[in-house]
């Protein structure tokens, strides 16, 4: 499932930022950040803290304007994109219900809504869907509790599952499983590697934790403001840094990254 590194071209890019900056004021943030996301891709993009991960993420989500550069999802400016159903987004820790009395089940389905259209009551395959995520995340027994009553690791897969539920052609993930257990890790990697292999659909994942991933991975995209490494994982890994049975290394890497 190896793929070319997309500083430069790959077939069918459903994703692309193109010498994208961006500032905070007069703090800058990205310098002429250039990368793709192709179909049927598994990149994950990491940096250190502060790199600008979550700001280039927005962007290319049409959350935040560039200073500079461009961006493309589909071929569409983020902002002007009508399919939405075709994105599927998971924040970095936000709550999924704050104080609404919804439960686990009610979140998730809203996951379908911007595929049904919200005008149209559900069908057999937004239940199906639904299952399915609910599977995915190891919440199916949890599905008609109320989510203010979760922990917060049990209302992070609550937000992956209402994203896999939409059945997105490109899914981004900011953080996703950070204090959310091994087991659900290893569940939600199998739903990531059936989104690719079986949908075709790209896949970009942003997180320290890539040990339940680790052997998914085309590409790893390393951000320090700039791009820095754009290539498969077995290059990181004959620079000494492991993804898997010593996860610590990436971390400890990324910060030490000058």
């Amino acid at each position: 499932m190896q793929a070319a590194p997309t500083g430069g071209r790959a077939i069918d890019q459903v994703l692309t930022a193109d010498a994208v900056s961006f500032a905070y004021g007069a703090h800058p943030v990205l310098d002429r950040v250039t990368l793709g996301v192709g179909s049927g891709e598994f990149v994950a993009l990491v940096g250190p803290n502060g790199s600008g991960k979550s700001t280039l993420l927005r962007i290319m989500l049409g959350l935040l304007r560039p200073a500079s550069g461009s961006v493309r999802i589909f071929g569409e400016s983020p902002r002007h994109l009508e399919e939405r159903w075709r994105v599927g987004y998971v924040p970095q820790r936000s709550s999924a219900a704050g104080d609404v009395p919804v439960t686990v089940e009610e979140v998730v389905a809203t996951g379908r809504l911007a595929r049904r259209g919200w005008w149209r009551r559900p069908g057999p395959a937004d239940r199906a869907a639904v299952d399915h995520a609910l599977s995915a995340v190891a919440l199916s027994d949890l599905r008609h509790h109320p989510v203010r009553a979760l922990s917060g690791g049990q209302e992070q897969r609550v937000l992956i599952a209402r994203a896999l539920a939409g059945d997105p052609e490109l899914l981004v993930l900011d953080e996703p499983v950070a204090g959310v257990d091994a087991e659900s890790q290893r569940l939600f990697r199998d739903s990531l590697v059936h989104l690719v292999r079986e949908h075709r659909a790209a896949v970009l994942l942003v997180s320290h934790e890539l040990g339940a991933v680790a052997d998914d991975l085309d590409r790893i995209v390393v951000l320090r403001h700039r791009v820095v490494f754009d290539g498969p994982p077995s290059e990181l890994a004959r620079r000494g840094v492991s993804l898997g049975v010593h996860a610590e290394d990436l971390p400890l890497w990324l910060e030490g990254l000058r």
